[in-house]
């Protein structure tokens, strides 16, 4: 067997527990957004004792070690919402962090709300990061999509919330109106010279009671496949990655909102989204270790941490079943070693490092 590889791990994420304002604080409604169809949460600020209740239910639960907690509102615009509102919901965090029972808040809002006023607001608070929901760095792609802001607006937020010594995280979509790979590779590039903490990538949904619903109906706009989507997106992280800017997260997060019947008309939705990327990259590793072997061993044996193991199936297995039709190959035997890192492969006599 090949010598072990040491590669350093990533540092663990925070437990996020999340709290949803649906569509709160927002100007007006983007092309693409139905927030209740994602959180199936209705319109009405969390109350004080509803925040208690949801954070105290989220502490019960059993979990690994990490090094932070972190509350996050989500789903609306927070530094849009009324000063009072916003300050009410960020009092009723407070307690939990001078318990320390939560380490800091996170919320996400857009970037045309980010300005000294509201910035002064918050310094009196233990927020610890900031997401903006950038979306694209096309401002035709924004325009199209009824973003109402531009991209200067994103790079003047990004350097305010730095200089503030905030954590930024950007979220950007893929497959949005008049956006293609070219305009993603743009916003990707745009988004990297921003140097932020982490990053979002979500597809983009034809939700039903969106503007883009009726766009979709009427031959006005097509979204992505899924497996387009899974290509691009497969891309994206292998850019971010180089760079070290961690992807927190890649497709929208299944919500009951999202399974029900009608919950999403069209678009690359998947709830596994993130594992067919990253199961995806890792047939790819192999492949090309394939490709480059002299001779073949059938069966071919390939060495993977526990961890890693689904990856490497594929969902369905279809990884294996993939490999085996490309390659001729007439079985592949799998061997799970807890000692091997969770980036790392052996295929036959070969060590790879997985990106």
């Amino acid at each position: 067997m090949a010598r072990l590889i040491h590669v350093s791990r990533p540092s663990a994420r925070p437990l996020i527990i999340p709290l949803f304002i649906p569509h709160m604080g927002c100007p007006h409604r983007c092309i693409f957004c139905n927030q209740h169809a994602i959180t199936a949460a209705a319109n009405q600020f969390p109350s004080a004792d509803r925040i208690d209740r949801d954070i105290g239910q989220f502490l019960s639960y059993p979990k690994k070690e990490r090094p932070t907690t972190q509350v996050s509102f989500f789903g609306g615009n927070f530094l849009g919402l009324d000063q009072p509102v916003m300050l009410a919901l960020l009092a009723a965090v407070t307690p939990f962090i001078a318990r320390r029972l939560v380490d800091g808040i996170r919320f996400s809002t857009r970037p045309d709300t980010i300005d000294r006023q509201r910035l002064n607001l918050l310094a009196g608070f233990p927020v610890a990061a900031v997401e903006l929901g950038v979306q694209s760095m096309d401002d035709r792609v924004l325009a199209l999509s009824g973003r109402g802001h531009r991209a200067a607006d994103t790079e003047s937020a990004v350097r305010r919330l730095k200089q503030r010594g905030y954590q930024v995280g950007l979220q950007m979509m893929v497959g949005l109106p008049g956006d293609d790979a070219h305009g993603a590779w743009l916003t990707a590039r745009r988004i990297a010279a921003l140097g932020p903490d982490f990053v979002r990538i979500y597809p983009t949904l034809v939700l039903p009671g969106s503007r883009l619903e009726t766009h979709y109906r009427d031959g006005r706009y097509r979204p992505m496949s899924l497996a387009s989507c899974v290509a691009l997106v497969k891309r994206l992280l292998l850019f971010f990655n180089a760079r070290h800017i961690p992807v927190i997260r890649m497709g929208l997060q299944a919500t009951d909102g999202l399974h029900s019947p009608d919950g999403v008309i069209a678009g690359p939705f998947h709830p596994a989204f993130g594992h067919l990327v990253r199961s995806e990259i890792v047939r790819d590793a192999i492949s090309a270790a394939l490709v480059q072997m002299g001779h073949r061993p059938d069966p071919l044996t390939i060495v993977t941490h526990p961890a890693t193991l689904a990856r490497v199936q594929g969902l369905n297995k279809n990884n294996l079943t993939a490999l085996k039709a490309s390659f001729g190959l007439a079985a592949i035997a799998l061997i799970q070693e807890p000692r091997l890192a969770k980036n790392q492969l052996i295929v036959a006599d070969r060590c790879l490092t997985l990106p």
